[in-house]
């Protein structure tokens, strides 16, 4: 049998069986097998737990902050459309650099204090994007908050390999990538109803306590009225008096006119006056807008994460040079990790692996990039394409235990090129997407009538055809890297998964811009399917190349897995 279906037990990491399936180790019945898993788990140390709820709130947190940051960054700190999607792209890059950087750190400095430093980047950080009044200081909360994001992956990820029983490691990882799909989940779809419920509001901590509301609607319209001579409309708008309701959430802070309080009409009729007389204008009260609402959510779920993980307990320090423990020695003991590892040849085949993966990977840049804007203008702009894209997340919650128990006994290698070819497979649902069109109208009209949508059947198959594929490959390359790491440099090795993307970001984020502007565009003429051809054949070379190399590559692994074994 070919080595693509060898079955290695790399979770006990012995050396790898490379002839055919043991039967006995095959047959395992699927709910016998989840529920031995599962029992496993739950006997699993307290750490492990620590790690899977700090995951749960940073997941969270992260999505959250995610999903409304360049939204923030153009209507509370009024920058233009390119200059937000410049910061938000920008913060992007710098995440994806320090990744690669914070591996290196945390193996140098151990993993539980490696956290915690994260943990209180993330609140700090994330507090200080409640000051917009003064643009500095949500901006340097970014940065900030940058290394958080980027170090949190890595070494909750290398930390599963140190707190999960061997027995249970694959199976680990995918309820690890569960619990992180779940906070995606929770985030996109509570954060996007938060940011509705509290569009225009403003929270200011003195109105809640004395239980102030809005003033009564006569004086807000009478203001208003008395205010549009000396703020005209420049265009036909739905009010007439929108001027003036733009100027009000100007000087309340961002409130909309429904909540107008008697003090916010006091003080838009005094700013009024300063205006007309060319005066300074007064300063807006504090208090915190809908998106900065979602910011304190966030900063107090990292609150949270900072008193868990500080009951972490301590893993075996790594000795730094010359016994010494302040940053000077860290930073020394990092760079000699990193060049260590660019010494080491099974290091490179590793490399080589994660770069092909890349290939398949960057589908999830065109999921974000070039699927949201081909399913705007292919389908309207009232298109729901991210309802639709939340069922990537929601399939991801409850196929990954299952597939994660199925495939357990396989190797990382086998299941991870079967998912990146399933993957691959997913985009022939866009190139096909209206010949499947006509036949889901035909199948299913009959039995649904006009209840469903047979427009969007193409990318509705290909979101779930894609989530199978994802299931199989990512939370078991997340093994993959802690089985190729050496002993101690299982961070430095997660974050080296990161360097890759870096560099590929830039280039797919290109691509994906040529190729709507040349074959999705606004107007004129299009050709879908040779785009989505295009992207397809992009996608299949990862795995494609990675059998080309398999040799070298498992000729690494099992070098690695020997290694481990015998150590």
């Amino acid at each position: 049998m070919s080595a693509f279906f060898t079955r290695a037990r790399v979770d006990r990491l012995t050396p790898p069986h490379y002839g055919p399936p043991r039967m006995a180790e095959v047959k395992r019945p699927l709910m016998r097998g989840m529920a031995e898993d599962f029992r496993e788990l739950l006997a699993a140390p307290r750490d492990l737990w620590i790690i899977y709820a700090v995951k749960l709130l940073e997941s969270i947190s992260y999505f959250a902050v995610l999903a409304i940051l360049i939204l923030y960054l153009h209507d509370d700190l009024r920058f233009s459309d390119e200059m937000s999607g410049l910061i938000f792209g920008t913060w992007g890059t710098v995440v994806s650099l320090l990744t690669f950087l914070a591996g290196f750190v945390a193996d140098a400095m151990g993993q539980r204090k490696a956290l915690i430093i994260a943990a209180l980047t993330a609140v700090v950080g994330r507090a200080m994007l409640l000051g917009s009044e003064v643009a500095v200081l949500p901006l340097t909360g970014l940065i900030i908050s940058a290394w958080a994001v980027a170090s949190m992956k890595p070494v909750m990820t290398a930390a599963i390999k140190t707190h999960a029983p061997a027995k249970i490691r694959a199976f680990a990882y995918s309820i690890f990538y569960v619990v992180m799909n779940l906070g995606a989940f929770i985030a996109n779809h509570v954060v996007s109803w938060l940011r509705i419920s509290l569009l225009g509001r403003v929270i200011r901590p003195g109105e809640v306590i004395d239980g102030v509301g809005p003033a009564p609607e006569a004086a807000r319209s009478a203001l208003t009225e008395s205010l549009i001579e000396q703020f005209p409309p420049e265009k036909v708008v739905v009010h007439s008096d929108e001027a003036v309701r733009a100027f009000g959430r100007m000087v309340t802070g961002g409130r909309d006119f429904e909540y107008w309080t008697s003090g916010d009409v006091d003080l838009i009729r005094a700013a009024a006056e300063a205006e007309a007389l060319g005066r300074e204008l007064p300063a807006a009260p504090f208090g915190l807008s809908g998106y900065e609402m979602i910011f304190a959510v966030a900063a107090g779920l990292a609150v949270i994460s900072l008193l868990l993980l500080r009951t972490l307990r301590e893993e075996k320090k790594p000795a730094l040079p010359g016994g010494g423990t302040g940053a000077r020695a860290v930073l020394n003991q990092a760079a000699k990790i990193g060049v260590g590892l660019f010494q080491e040849k099974t290091f490179w085949a590793y490399l080589l692996f994660i770069c092909v993966l890349v290939l398949v990977r960057a589908i999830f840049v065109h999921a974000h990039s070039t699927w949201p804007t081909y399913m705007i203008r292919e389908f309207g702009r009232d298109t729901p394409q991210a309802a639709y894209w939340s069922l990537n997340p929601l399939l991801i919650i409850f196929i990954t235990p299952v597939i994660g128990s199925m495939t357990s006994r396989l190797s990382a290698w086998s299941v991870i090129m079967t998912g990146s070819f399933i993957t691959a497979a997913s985009v022939l649902c866009m190139v096909v997407q209206h010949p499947l069109e006509g036949l889901a109208e035909t199948t299913l009209s009959p039995l649904f009538g006009d209840w469903l949508d047979y427009r969007v059947a193409g990318p509705i198959l290909f979101i779930i055809v894609l989530s199978f594929g994802e299931a199989l490959w990512s939370p078991r390359l997340y093994e993959y890297v802690a089985v190729m790491a050496p002993p101690g440099r299982e961070a430095s090795y997660m974050g080296l998964t990161q360097l890759p993307m870096f560099a590929a970001k830039p280039l797919v984020g290109v691509m994906s811009g040529f190729l709507i502007a040349a074959y999705s565009p606004e107007s004129g003429a299009r050709n879908t399917e040779l785009m989505w051809t295009i992207i397809f054949a992009t996608t299949l070379a990862g795995p494609l190349i990675a059998l080309l190399f398999a040799g070298v590559i498992r000729a690494a692994e099992k070098e690695r897995l020997a290694q481990s074994s015998s150590g």
